[in-house]
């Protein structure tokens, strides 16, 4: 698949388009990741064209307030999360459409032992 990618919720309502390289994955089993199924595609914010009105997303804010959890209010599909440093985004790499990730290379990274939990939910 060419660049652009294009990413979308399930039911189709948040749309982001993502003109990067498809490199770096990462699985985690932190609290949050482990629970969401979300793949990491870090990349610069510069690179990342929300296609959807952005009034559509909702975010869950845990430990700080420069973090967030992007999701779709309808089908509940994690799109993003913020907070990380150098301007990056975190894309969920499950969303991007025509895509098989198990065909992708994939990290795993120990976040459940190698994170600060913060508080606990």
């Amino acid at each position: 698949m060419q660049r652009p990618y294009r990413l979308s919720c399930h039911c189709g309502d948040i749309a982001v388009e993502v003109d990067d390289e498809l490199t770096g994955l990462v699985d985690c089993n932190c609290s949050t990741c482990r629970r969401s199924g979300f793949l990491h595609w870090k990349v610069d914010a510069a690179k990342v064209k929300l296609l959807t009105e952005k009034r559509r997303l909702s975010s869950y804010i845990w430990r700080g307030l420069n973090e967030g959890h992007h999701f779709c209010p309808t089908c509940s599909t994690p799109i993003m999360r913020g907070g990380y440093p150098d301007n990056k985004i975190s894309i969920n790499a499950r969303c991007i459409e025509n895509i098989d990730v198990f065909t992708l290379e994939i990290e795993r990274y120990d976040g459940r032992n190698d994170m600060f939990p913060g508080p606990l939910p």
